[in-house]
């Protein structure tokens, strides 16, 4: 048995010697990603915008209250323009030129210029965008039987934490780089305004510039498009945030051949769950989302959700929490309709929610105002479903809100903005276009107006 354990003992020195002689010889072996590289590199493109900025022109005699008084403080300032440029990167996705990146980076532009990365630039066109996913599509104006080299959409579904990715773009207009790193989280949500935040965190370096980029997985399929990140310094630190591809793949499925985003809704409101809520419902595992509102004539109130039910799963996928539920509707079709898993009272039902668009907003709704007060020539709007999902309120929401202010302001009016909502007038409470009327008819002394801009309140008096 000795001999055994010698013998074998020599054989283990051998082989380590022979492998550690030939990784000595060695001079060819490496890692490297080029390969996938090449074939990306070509369908990620330089997106230059140019946009004409009407701005006012400083006058010394704006502030002067003489003339304040009777002309009004934005009359009293003259308007020039300036053309203003910025940068940012864009994923091919097929070879008729369609082109996804962010909608920051190109949004209010006169002119979109695409740059290849072998330095060819061709025109392109805004077809639409998904403002809440803050991803645009545009198409490349190709010349007579040009093909654009794209990328093919990976599963995002299949993404897991540890995977390697690479990002690609145009940081800070130096040219097109790659960054190597490994998919830090998913499921991330961050502080920017929007419902739909499902993204994919990477510690791949992602800096400005590299907005509307590709982030692919080692074989070269387009797992997310790079859209922001956590930084103190305003340059990469590690934290860069993708809006995952199948997410992308549906808004650009559906701007294509519809023209437009339709978006499922819920039409309910509910909260992540915690230990301490699991724990108090009885539940080993705080997942799922606890519904605390139902919206009437909803798809949620026609599935026969109720407040205090707990969505588990939807359309077959497991439910963690509100992000992940609201991704899911991201990605489901309209007019279908799909199983939902709740727990009510401790035990599982199934559901079939009907997708179905949220309602448009209405004219009816809009309103404005006129008379001889401080809100003369103000545009208002009474929140819906609709105005409350693009403003970010709840979804049940209500009140009025100003939606366009009047060019001109000056003497006997406030400085209201789209987007505030209006409290009260004179201690009367507004929820209506009904109330906003009926507090108006007055003719006070003094007009005692309480507004909602963010989450800080207002109390203004004009006399």
């Amino acid at each position: 048995m000795r001999q055994f354990w010698v013998a074998l003992f020599v054989v283990v020195i051998a082989f380590s010697g022979n492998a550690f002689a030939y990784m000595g010889r060695s001079t060819d072996a490496k890692m490297s990603f080029t390969e996938t590289v090449k074939r990306v590199s070509p369908a990620v493109v330089n997106i230059y915008t140019k946009k004409v900025v009407r701005e006012k022109v400083y006058n010394p005699f704006a502030n002067d209250p003489f003339f304040s008084h009777f002309f009004g403080t934005e009359s009293m300032k003259p308007m020039r323009e300036r053309v203003e440029r910025s940068l940012g990167s864009g994923v091919i996705v097929s070879p008729d030129g369609v082109v996804v990146t962010n909608l920051h980076v190109i949004e209010g532009a006169n002119e979109i210029q695409v740059v290849y990365n072998d330095g060819r630039e061709r025109s392109a066109t805004f077809i639409n965008a998904d403002k809440n996913m803050d991803i645009a599509v545009l198409k490349i104006e190709l010349e007579d039987g040009e093909y654009a080299p794209y990328v093919e959409f990976g599963n995002s579904d299949t993404i897991e934490v540890g995977d390697v990715s690479l990002a690609i773009g145009n940081p800070y207009g130096v040219g097109q780089s790659v960054s190597l790193g490994i998919v830090s989280a998913v499921g991330r949500s961050t502080n920017s305004t929007g419902p739909y935040q499902n993204f994919i965190q990477t510690d791949a370096a992602i800096n400005p510039g590299n907005s509307g980029g590709a982030l692919v997985d080692t074989t070269g399929r387009l797992i997310g498009v790079n859209t922001a990140i956590f930084t103190r310094t305003g340059g990469s630190q590690g934290i860069g945030f993708a809006v995952p591809a199948n997410t992308v793949q549906s808004i650009v499925e559906q701007i294509v051949t519809t023209g437009k985003v339709q978006r499922a809704w819920l039409g309910a409101t509910g909260q992540d769950m915690d230990s301490q809520l699991a724990e108090t419902l009885g539940l080993d595992i705080p997942n799922g989302v606890l519904i605390n509102e139902v919206v009437e004539g909803s798809p949620a109130e026609a599935a026969g959700l109720e407040v205090g039910d707990i969505v588990t799963a939807f359309n077959n996928k497991p439910i963690k929490n509100v992000s992940d539920l609201n991704s899911r509707l991201v990605m489901a079709k309209v007019g279908k309709k799909v199983p939902i898993v709740v727990l009510r009272s401790g035990q599982e039902q199934l559901m079939y929610l009907p997708l179905q668009s949220l309602p448009d907003r209405r004219k009816e709704d809009m309103l404005q105002i006129r008379g001889s007060h401080p809100l003369n020539n103000i545009v208002v709007e009474q929140l819906s479903p609709a105005l409350n999902r693009e403003l970010g309120f709840d979804i049940n929401e209500k009140g009025v809100v100003v939606i366009k202010k009047p060019d001109v302001t000056g003497y006997f009016r406030i400085d209201l903005r789209p987007g505030d909502k209006i409290l009260s007038i004179n201690k009367q409470s507004i929820e209506s276009l009904t109330d906003l009327k009926e507090a108006l008819q007055g003719r006070p002394r003094s007009w005692r107006i309480v507004y909602q801009r963010g989450s800080r309140t207002y109390r203004v008096v004009v006399q």
